[in-house]
């Protein structure tokens, strides 16, 4: 450990910073909200999302059904049967604060609320490792801000490299982009600036983390533990199996300190049994929800391990810099930590190596992921420290690394959060490698750490406000704004009653797409027509016929229905014959004149324009289909 340096005025002066960082933290998460609120259109309205757009409609929609006092809530992204028993504790009680603020200032509220708590919970985290003030304070910024280098080949939009910046390093990344360009969960400051849902994840999983830390002394603990660990089943599941895993490799970690107690074991136990409850709910609804079970069997792998590498590699230098660097007068324990180390850097070498190669969807198979994590946990008590916080963290970033390749199904949720222990470990490897230098130069080693470390956090804010400037999301497909006409038709949508079903035209990107010229700024990156069905299930509730690539069953088909019905112009019985099939009683049409699109049907003569508008009307359609649809 580092020596500790306790002044009189620490404690105030701590409290001055934590307060500084988290305020300074706030002020950038929220100021692209606050310039797309000015920015908007007359008549007019800011959607409050840039980054994933179409998700943060699910999470909407959601809302809107809590709006009208919900709490069994249904998938309103499709037209199948359902029996409406999903519950989200967390979007139910914003849905109730939407009723009063509207659903983007509720969601913009919530998601500065836990960035800051989670910055609080960090601190908290960060003091119990005992370290020197300024280290401390490294740490929290570190854990804010860190990244990887994704900032040398930044990229709008994709996954992908399109734009190389040098052959050599598109080459060590497998023509991927790493991940901490595209991938905010696996991040904090992304996850400020973009997803309310992150963050009230990521201050569960460290409160919960932290309760099981405090139940070694006491039962005191146990009950908001497991409350945590409830409430983190219901609202994102995924991030349980995160702290399960990680426990394993801390419990390897206790075990080789002699520190396990079966008091301790006990109440981590009840801890643990606090998901059982909202898991038992998730296992029930799966069983006889097919659209539940559809949408949760829905492939979302984690990326390569080269892109994984990348958006981590600075950060994991620095940390097993550091950790190798620990003072210790005991022979054999330098060594083990030595051998731990040296581990480590073979399983990521490991790991490099062998997605070089690999075009599979699912990069590591079942045997493969259970033989890196054996290795991870391994490492993890090889590393174990006299601290138990730091012994959590190397677990976490250890075991986190290797957990983002789960044999299941959405892999890449399971990276929740990872930039945390690495920056934390991090700061104490920069604060090792700097503490025999004058002070000039760990200012300057400091500083210079905190911006390479920093450099993709920055590019993610300059590129929300780039969206807003461009009134485009990153899915390419969705507006940032409303303009007059899609919000008139979004307040008609809203005064309906009963059950609805609505098409829209499927988005359509922009030219700039075609060539990869997204990334040059060539050509403007606002979609030629925007794709309004998330927005229309989101903000009014609707059903949507084609609403969501994950939450639709059989979304591709859905879409290639309606690119018929809007994008091929044919006999009035042949386009009657679609709109059938979609059983909509609603239609959003497009403006021939306003969109550069050919062959666009007239639907207006299947029913009556309810909302005209320069660019958009919407339709209400009067067919048999409907009857059927709504028996």
């Amino acid at each position: 450990m580092l020596p500790v340096s306790t002044p009189a005025n620490a404690t105030l002066s701590d409290r001055k910073f934590l307060f500084a960082l988290v305020a300074l933290s706030l002020f950038f998460a929220v100021l692209p909200f606050v310039v797309g609120l000015v920015s908007a259109p007359t008549g007019g309205a800011y959607l409050g999302y840039q980054y994933n757009t179409d998700d943060h409609m699910v999470y909407s929609a959601w809302m809107r059904q809590a709006m009208d006092g919900r709490f069994l809530m249904d998938n309103r992204f499709t037209t199948d049967a359902q029996p409406s028993l999903t519950v989200n504790v967390y979007f139910f009680v914003l849905g109730l604060i939407a009723k009063i603020t509207g659903i983007p200032l509720a969601s913009t509220l919530s998601r500065l609320f836990f960035s800051g708590l989670f910055i609080v919970l960090a601190n908290r985290m960060v003091k119990r490792l005992g370290w020197e003030s300024g280290t401390t304070r490294l740490a929290l910024i570190l854990t804010v801000i860190g990244g990887g280098l994704g900032f040398l080949v930044w990229h709008t939009f994709g996954v992908a490299i399109v734009k190389p910046v040098s052959p050599l390093f598109t080459e060590m990344l497998g023509g991927n982009l790493p991940t901490d360009v595209w991938q905010p969960e696996g991040f904090v400051f992304p996850s400020m600036l973009t997803n309310g849902l992150f963050m009230v994840s990521l201050c569960l999983i460290v409160f919960a983390m932290q309760c099981i830390l405090d139940a070694k002394e006491s039962w005191k603990p146990v009950l908001p533990g497991a409350g945590a660990l409830c409430l983190l089943m219901n609202i994102h599941s995924y991030d349980v199996l995160i702290v399960a895993l990680v426990m394993i490799g801390f419990l390897a970690a206790t075990f080789v300190r002699k520190e396990v107690t079966v008091q301790w074991g006990l109440r981590a136990a009840a801890i643990a049994a606090g998901a059982i409850p909202s898991a038992l709910w998730f296992m029930h609804v799966l069983s006889v929800d097919a659209v539940f079970k559809a949408r949760a069997s829905t492939d979302t792998p984690s990326a390569n391990f080269r892109a994984v590498l990348f958006g981590y590699v600075l950060m994991m230098i620095l940390a097993l810099a550091g950790l190798v660097m620990r003072p210790t007068d005991q022979v054999v324990l330098k060594q083990r930590r030595l051998a731990g180390v040296a581990f480590a850097a073979l399983l990521f070498i490991g790991l490099f190596a062998a997605s070089g190669d690999s075009k599979a969807k699912y990069f590591l198979d079942a045997s493969g992921w259970l033989t890196a994590t054996i290795a991870a946990v391994g490492i993890t008590a090889l590393l174990a420290d006299e601290n138990p916080v730091c012994n959590l963290l190397i677990s976490w970033a250890m075991v986190g690394t290797v957990a983002i390749y789960f044999p299941g199904l959405f892999q890449r949720k399971l990276a929740m959060g990872l930039s945390v222990p690495w920056a934390i470990l991090a700061a104490y490897g920069i604060a090792a490698i700097l503490k025999d230098q004058k002070q000039s130069i760990r200012t300057m080693g400091t500083a210079l750490a905190a911006i390479l470390l920093g450099a993709t956090s920055l590019r993610w804010f300059a590129r929300e406000l780039q969206f807003i400037k461009d009134n485009t999301s990153r899915t390419a497909v969705q507006n940032v704004f409303l303009d007059a006409d899609t919000k008139k038709i979004m307040d008609y949508l809203n005064g309906l009653s009963g059950r609805h079903i609505l098409i829209a035209p499927p988005g359509v990107p922009s030219t700039a797409f075609k060539d990869g010229s997204q990334e040059g700024g060539q050509v403007s990156t606002s979609p030629l027509v925007p794709d309004l069905n998330p927005i229309a299930s989101g903000l009014t509730g609707i059903y949507t016929y084609a609403g969501h690539w994950s939450e639709t069953p059989d979304y591709d088909k859905h879409r290639g229905l309606l690119q018929k019905i809007y994008f091929e112009k044919k006999d009035d019985a042949y386009e009657s014959a679609l709109l059938s099939l979609s059983k909509a009683d609603y239609a959003i049409t497009l403006d021939a004149k306003a969109f550069p699109i050919d062959a666009m049907p007239d639907l207006s003569k299947f029913g009556e324009v309810v909302v005209d508008g320069s660019h958009f009307k919407l339709i209400h359609l009067k067919q048999a289909a409907v009857s059927d649809s709504k028996s």
